[in-house]
């Protein structure tokens, strides 16, 4: 309840942001319905209760639902064991870009993925591969404890790590004179590797204990997304609500 009522709070204050406020408040009833699906529902019944939620949450017709089902049964694979394939649905409607419908199957795979984790023993690290250890997808957002460590965040399955404090989490390069800042009234950062052209957000612990949540941190500084993509930098994987680029 905290958190929507600052989401709430940030509406009034940042009006310019309602609308992508008001999709991650979906976003959250999404995650936290399908939370409780994962803990308390039979296996055999996971798929087809979470495709209700995401058909009731995001009022998706009943029709498109059963789609998207058909496409998991054709492919034949488990969708929590190989949660990319949620990813790869292959979608055809032609009265939806190209861009909703990766937006849509973001939000939609997040259970799968976050089940991917629970469910698999880690062996390797982030600085070993330069990814998201559980599902392999680069990652764009990092939070700084209060004891100055850097932690990434991962948007698809929600690991966190701790990793090297100064360099780019996508080339790997630590050279801190190879990385320059943005920085907002909140004192959200956009970290830009000059040598492969990604950027990474992050903020402090502060800012943490003031929003509760990285990943409205992450929502809230939309406008540095925008700055650092009109400089030709790359975000290299999406925000929870499923934003990669700015358009």
């Amino acid at each position: 309840m905290e958190i929507k009522f600052i989401i709430n709070q940030l509406k009034d204050e940042k009006p310019y942001l309602k609308s992508v406020l008001d999709l991650y408040e979906r976003v959250l009833n999404f995650n936290e319905k399908t939370e409780k699906v994962l803990e308390e529902s039979k296996s055999e019944d996971l798929i087809d209760k979470i495709l209700d939620e995401f058909s009731s949450i995001f009022e998706i017709p009943y029709e498109f639902v059963s789609f998207l089902k058909e496409s998991l049964l054709r492919i034949g694979k488990d969708p929590f064991k190989e949660p990319n394939i949620i990813l790869q649905l292959p979608i055809g409607e032609e009265k939806i870009s190209n861009e909703d419908i990766k937006r849509a199957l973001f939000i939609l795979a997040k259970p799968f993925f976050i089940k991917f984790r629970k469910d698999l023993k880690v062996s390797k690290k982030f600085e070993e591969i330069g990814r998201c250890p559980i599902c392999e997808k680069p990652v764009s957002l990092a939070m700084i404890d209060i004891d100055n460590k850097r932690h990434i965040v991962c948007t698809f399955c929600g690991h966190k790590e701790e990793i090297f404090r100064i360099g780019c989490s996508y080339c790997m390069q630590k050279i801190c004179e190879n990385i320059d800042l943005l920085v907002d009234e909140d004192e959200i950062r956009v970290e830009l590797c000059k040598d492969c052209k990604t950027y990474i957000k992050s903020f402090k612990n502060d800012v943490y204990q003031k929003y509760k949540d990285p990943y409205l941190i992450d929502i809230i500084s939309l406008p540095l997304d925008v700055v650092a993509q009109e400089r030709g930098y790359i975000r290299r994987s999406p925000n929870a609500i499923g934003i990669e680029i700015i358009k």
